[in-house]
């Protein structure tokens, strides 16, 4: 559970228009606090866990912000980074009006990545440590609720 530091442009997979882009959709996916104690998505390395984790990702990203800027273009005539913060927000929705599974994995990966950040842990005050070997309490369920389940029986068919 670290801060990743902030990858520099250029040991991305991006250039320097879809780099722009790219903090300003994080900071959509989790903008930062009001009050400054919790970070936006920009901050917390999102790009760093991106090329460690899912580098198959990026020219799946690449293309979906160069779709923004095609989109933004073409519905306001100008770069997505020129619209304002309701604007870029209703062009996504469209976009994903019509494609679900738009940007999809990034909001996945950003979301994963924000809650490993330190600062974010601390500002959530929870600990700065792994799950494991410590763990957590885990309160204990009523397993009598399983029943009807394991009266139906098996539902499934052994491997081969």
């Amino acid at each position: 559970m670290t801060e990743a530091p902030r990858p520099r442009h250029d040991t991305l997979p991006l250039d320097a228009m879809q780099c722009a882009i790219l903090d300003l959709v994080l900071d959509m996916i989790v903008p930062p606090g009001p009050d400054g104690r919790l970070p936006g998505a920009s901050q917390v390395g999102v790009p760093a866990h991106l090329m460690a984790w899912a580098p198959q990702l990026m020219p799946v990203l690449a293309a979906e912000l160069d779709r923004l800027t095609d989109e933004s273009r073409r519905r306001h005539s100008c770069d997505f980074t020129a619209l304002q913060a309701a604007q870029r927000q209703a062009l996504v929705d469209a976009i994903r009006g019509v494609e679900p599974g738009f940007m999809r994995p990034l909001a996945l990966e950003t979301v994963t990545r924000y809650y490993q950040d330190d600062r974010v842990l601390a500002a959530l005050e929870e600990p700065l440590r792994a799950p494991y070997p410590q763990g957590y309490q885990v309160l204990q369920g009523d397993l009598g609720l399983l029943a009807p389940v394991r009266r139906r029986g098996k539902m499934y068919r052994d491997a081969p």
